[in-house]
């Protein structure tokens, strides 16, 4: 079975050469940051091909031109003039 990973979300994206650095974060809420906003912790990374990188974005920008077509997402007004 493939390990699961789960993120809050994308900390940072850096390029390396021909490498990408995908820095996921993890919020924590029992610590707050300077701005007594909760804070974020990086806790895993993905390293792959840049081409790989360009493929993958190819994957999602499908997946949302899909669910836009379904009706599970909408435009918003700026984006649809």
């Amino acid at each position: 079975m493939p390990k699961e990973i789960f993120s809050d979300g994308i900390h940072a994206i850096h390029v390396t050469g021909n490498l990408v650095r995908i820095d996921l974060m993890s919020v924590q809420p029992q610590r707050k940051n300077e701005a007594g906003e909760l804070a974020v912790e990086v806790q895993n990374r993905i390293i792959m091909p840049l081409e790989s990188f360009l493929a993958s974005m190819k994957i999602q920008e499908n997946l949302i031109h899909e669910l836009l077509e379904k009706g599970v997402l909408k435009r918003e007004e700026a984006e649809a003039k």
